[in-house]
């Protein structure tokens, strides 16, 4: 039977087969029964496809529908589950570009990436960057618990559209993308894990003016000047000191690349200082910027 979802200061909406887009559940994933209520069961152990965190990013969806329908409505699960599902689809989004997409920060920066790519005069990049930023919100209610059941009704909405959005992303393939500034540079070396080289070697592989068809996804040419860079052989001393992160010779990381016991030297046994480059860990204010 179609399960409605409702309540005191909640929506209604009858997660089933006829009214499954609202779930961004499609003909390749259909539904099944697992548990007393859920309708979207949980991918396969192991299953690190993108395909795979589409299906848990509507799982979670779902989920958080389910909480706020309780009586008392569980209010907490459902803030953390909205943004669940939300890294889940931008995991997905990331994979398929070929971007690292583990923590926070990442997921962050490939939102903005996206959200730029999508900029093209239409409300719709406006409107991704709205929703993300109430889903955002919900993860910070998680903590602070300061909403009430309709304000989470409004965010898992929220959280539904953004979803599909990036399934829709999915679908539609990257767009064509310019890098316009330092800014978005430096969002691009976080994802294609250049960001703890030197700015000499940032500026010829992802220079600030260069054009990709293909969104920067890390392949063909854009792939192998990557990895050519991170094996160090666009230009001789290029790697700058850096936290844990290995250089040509250090396959390992760690205390040596900081000025640790054994520090960075050049030709002349003087250590580089440490370089900061714009979209690394720490982000200013704490958050990645969603100015695109």
């Amino acid at each position: 039977m179609p399960l409605s979802v409702s309540g005191p200061g909640c929506f209604s909406r009858e997660l089933s087969y006829n009214n499954s887009r609202n779930l961004g559940v499609n003909s390749d994933n259909p539904p099944y029964q697992d548990g007393k209520d859920m309708t979207i069961g949980l991918p396969p152990t192991n299953d690190n496809t993108p395909a795979a965190n589409m299906r848990a990013s509507r799982r979670f969806l779902e989920h958080a529908a389910l909480e706020l329908a309780k009586e008392p409505p569980e209010r907490l699960p459902a803030s953390e589950k909205c943004w669940n599902a939300l890294a889940q689809a931008v995991k997905a989004v990331g994979k398929d570009r070929r971007w690292r997409n583990d923590d926070h920060y990442r997921t962050h920066a490939i939102l903005n990436q996206i959200i730029y790519e999508q900029w093209d005069g239409t409300d719709t990049a406006r409107e991704m960057r709205r929703d993300f930023l109430a889903v955002q919100s919900l993860h910070s209610n998680y903590h602070e618990i300061i909403y009430d059941a309709p304000t989470l009704q409004a965010g898992i909405e929220s959280a539904q559209q953004l979803v599909a959005r990036l399934e829709q992303v999915r679908q539609d393939g990257p767009r064509p993308a310019v890098i316009k500034d330092a800014e978005g540079q430096g969002r691009l070396a976080y994802l294609l894990e250049i960001n703890h080289l030197a700015p000499a070697v940032l500026d010829r592989v992802i220079p600030i003016g260069k054009r990709s068809a293909d969104g920067f996804k890390k392949d063909g040419l854009l792939g192998r000047a990557v990895s050519r860079a991170r094996a160090g052989k666009e230009l001789p001393g290029s790697y700058a000191a850096s936290w844990g992160m290995p250089r040509p010779g250090n396959d390992v990381g760690g205390d040596d690349d900081n000025g640790g016991s054994n520090p960075p030297q050049d030709g002349r046994g003087n250590r580089p200082a440490p370089q900061l480059r714009p979209g690394g860990p720490e982000p200013a204010g704490g958050q990645a910027s969603l100015r695109a």
